[in-house]
């Protein structure tokens, strides 16, 4: 069993420490219904500290800083209806070891990747559209030598995260990333048994790169989060995955961000594999147990997010996604774009992205469309 790195906070600690969080220029333009969900988001996360930094989940900057500052500006726009890229995520490469059953960039281009200058490019524009996040990710973003040139030229306006399957990882590279500037590295990790973990990749040997990328990471210091998606069957199975779960937590994981079958890519036209009600009731337990207890990893399951009851889908509303090719959409899992970056500007991309997406939906627009 590994801790964790950090202090979760729980009772008057995380109590105040909210309240803190809270007292934010910024906030003064809510109103006390918009306080008060702001205050659900909080109930519903987990606040953990390492240093002087609260992080709070992989969507959140960590506070104080300057990213965390713009966030909750884009929260008062999306609050008042607004569109506002919060996060945006970029595809820096196509390129990938695996060949996941779930992949939902399976039906983009293999060929085309935007250069160093061109992203670096893209970066600026969407951080100074407002950007609080922006998320590295594939393919493999391990397998661009200049990763860390492209973590880099994100400044203190957004707060860098990326996602990997852990594929041949370094101790060298670990400590050049966080030279870089990267906050959390996001690992995908789908079970505690390596050959089912491995099947599910296409890639055997993959489960023994994902831990050792988690321990190097959290020998560095890093808030370290994983990228949990379970298939139907896993999730039926309330012992194997509330195991999973557990796996977790014994392996000292911060953060996780649970995704369930979603209708893209590999998985577009099969309807089969989205969940049940009872699955999803299953989602939102583990969402609770996770917050509420003691060593567990905080978690962000879109299930419980994205549902009617929270938030919705924010697909183009407070999310955008970039492809390797420079296709912006609304979101990884959808195929629709309004335009390429390097034809036309992001901003004026967004905004007619928007003008689609003006309110969250009731539910994952992938599902909807792919259906």
């Amino acid at each position: 069993m590994r801790p964790h790195n950090g202090k979760q906070l729980y009772g008057i600690q995380k109590i105040l420490t909210t309240l803190k969080m809270g007292m934010n220029k910024e906030l003064k333009e809510l109103s006390i219904k918009q306080k008060l969900a702001m205050n659900y988001v909080s109930k519903e996360s987990k606040l953990t500290r390492i240093g002087n930094k609260i992080y709070t989940n992989t969507f959140t900057p960590y506070f104080p800083s300057l990213a965390y500052d713009r966030f909750l500006r884009g929260v008062i726009s999306v609050a008042s209806g607004k569109p506002f890229p919060v996060v945006t995520n970029f595809a820096v490469t196509p390129r990938c070891p695996c060949n996941c059953w779930h992949c939902s960039f399976s039906d983009r281009s293999k060929k085309d990747t935007l250069s160093l200058k061109q992203l670096k490019k893209a970066i600026s524009d969407v951080q100074d559209m407002g950007a609080s996040v922006i998320g590295l990710t594939g393919g493999e973003p391990l397998l661009r030598d200049d990763l860390e040139d492209i973590i880099a030229c994100i400044d203190k306006r957004s707060m860098p995260i990326f996602f990997t399957t852990g594929y041949k990882l370094t101790q060298e590279r670990v400590k050049s990333l966080k030279r870089a500037g990267l906050e959390i590295p996001v690992i995908s990790l789908d079970h505690y048994k390596a050959e089912i973990h491995d099947k599910g990749r296409r890639k055997q040997g993959i489960f023994d790169y994902a831990l050792n990328a988690i321990k190097l990471f959290q020998d560095e210091g890093f808030y370290v989060a994983v990228s949990f998606v379970p298939d139907k069957t896993l999730v039926s199975d309330r012992e194997k995955i509330f195991k999973v779960i557990d796996f977790f937590k014994d392996i000292g994981i911060n953060d996780m961000r649970l995704t369930s079958p979603i209708l893209s890519g590999k998985l577009t036209s099969k309807p089969e594999e989205r969940l049940s009600a009872e699955n999803v009731a299953t989602i939102f337990e583990i969402q609770k147990k996770c917050t509420r207890t003691k060593g567990y990893p905080g978690v962000f399951a879109y299930d419980f997010f994205e549902s009617e009851k929270y938030y919705g889908c924010g697909a183009g509303f407070n999310y955008m996604f970039i492809d390797s090719q420079g296709n912006a959409c609304p979101c990884d899992f959808t195929m629709l774009s309004f335009g390429n970056i390097l034809e036309r500007p992001i901003g004026e991309i967004w905004e007619e992205t928007s003008r689609y997406f003006c309110t969250p939906g009731p539910i994952c627009y992938a599902n909807i469309s792919n259906d």
